[in-house]
């Protein structure tokens, strides 16, 4: 069988290459398909994957953004033509689903932002099996276009994929200069996701100061959030990509304006505070109600429980996997269902005549989902 996976985003990377190898040792051929940006080709390369190129990220504007995805769609469109897949599968990508739905290809989607709503509505209605977050009110996804006879909740986060086959390495603390358990990685806002409308200023640039003699390694995502922070000198950022999950694994805490970052820390068992200052995704909402994460945007609250948790380090570190010892890894679920499809050319949702989807993370009915929604 041949699969299709759409990679658009750098995480994206991580949260496939398990499932990629898994289907190669199998015996499948599987087509990458990626676009410019973020550095994603460079992330590629360094686990040694073939794939194509196929468009870029059209920027923060929504002319870009349309002109980019509508030129992107169509030479995936040409693309997918010539190789034939029997299977797609995606992860938040807006042109994939839309292509496997006018050539009649069964894809699988996994979805963890329910924010993403224009996003989200270039996808679900085209996605013929939908798996997510059970944190995720599905209410949220069927207002997008989601079918509820082909959604599956996964007990778990995406970023449990990322750790398939990692082993920590020492060498990424010799390149920057850093020690094991003595600094803290931080990550900035997406300012590009067309989902975000926070401040330009980051809610890090008033957390670093109240944090002077600890070494930062600190993510940018654009080059103004790099020129923004060149002033700190406990700063530090990498110019070339790096084995970011090592540097999680040996850092002291991880502080980050975004989602997957905080989120990959957290599945290799780092104490983690979230500091994004807009609505909070259901997944962040989840983790922090479970106690494994801590979200606050006033930063002398953030910097006093950093210092708190550097100071508990280990019993944070032994609850957090604890409790993430007991979570559902979606790359197992995503290969379950492609071996389900290859042996019976269904997914599970159409053998048991319906997924989950009457106890879908939540969703009991309409009227309650909006009610739901109303709370957040």
């Amino acid at each position: 069988m041949k699969v299709w996976v759409d990679i658009t985003n750098a995480p994206h990377v991580h949260f496939f290459k398990g499932v990629i190898r898994e289907l190669e040792k199998a015996g499948h051929e599987v087509l990458v398909t990626t676009r410019e940006f973020d550095g994603l080709t460079g992330i590629l390369d360094m686990y040694g994957f073939d794939y194509y190129v196929v468009g870029r990220h059209g920027g923060a504007t929504l002319e870009g953004k349309l002109i980019a995805g509508t030129e992107r769609m169509y030479r995936l469109s040409k693309l997918i033509v010539e190789e034939k897949p029997d299977l797609a599968i995606y992860k938040h990508s807006a042109e994939a689903p839309r292509v496997a739905f006018g050539l009649q290809i069964p894809s699988i989607g996994f979805v963890d932002n329910e924010t993403a709503i224009a996003q989200n509505k270039l996808i679900l209605p085209y996605t013929k099996l939908l798996l997510f977050p059970k944190a995720i009110d599905a209410y949220d996804l069927l207002k997008c276009g989601a079918d509820p006879n082909g959604m599956r909740p996964v007990n778990g986060f995406s970023e449990l994929a990322h750790l398939y086959g990692f082993r920590p390495d020492r060498r990424v603390l010799t390149e920057l200069g850093v020690k094991r358990h003595g600094y803290i990685v931080m990550r900035t806002e997406p300012v590009k996701a067309n989902y975000f409308n926070g401040p330009e200023k980051s809610v890090l640039e008033d957390v670093i100061p109240l944090l002077p003699d600890v070494p930062i390694v600190l993510f940018p995502r654009t080059e103004e959030q790099r020129a923004r922070f060149e002033r700190f000198d406990n700063v530090i950022m990498p110019e070339r990509p790096v084995d970011s999950l090592s540097l999680l694994h040996y850092a002291k805490l991880m502080i980050g304006a975004g989602g997957t970052m905080n989120r990959e820390a957290i599945a290799l068992g780092t104490p983690t505070i979230s500091t994004y200052p807009g609505r909070l995704l259901a997944v962040t909402r989840w983790l922090v109600e479970k106690g494994v994460k801590f979200h606050s945007t006033d930063p002398v609250k953030v910097a006093a429980m950093a210092e708190r948790m550097m100071e508990l380090n280990g019993s944070y570190r032994s609850y957090i996997r604890s409790v993430v010892s007991g979570f559902e890894n979606p790359m197992n679920v995503i290969l379950e269902e492609i071996e389900t499809y290859e042996e019976s050319g269904m997914f599970m949702a159409g053998l048991e005549g319906q997924s989950e989807a009457g106890n879908l993370g939540g969703y009991v009915g309409l009227d309650q989902g909006g009610n739901e929604e109303k709370r957040h």
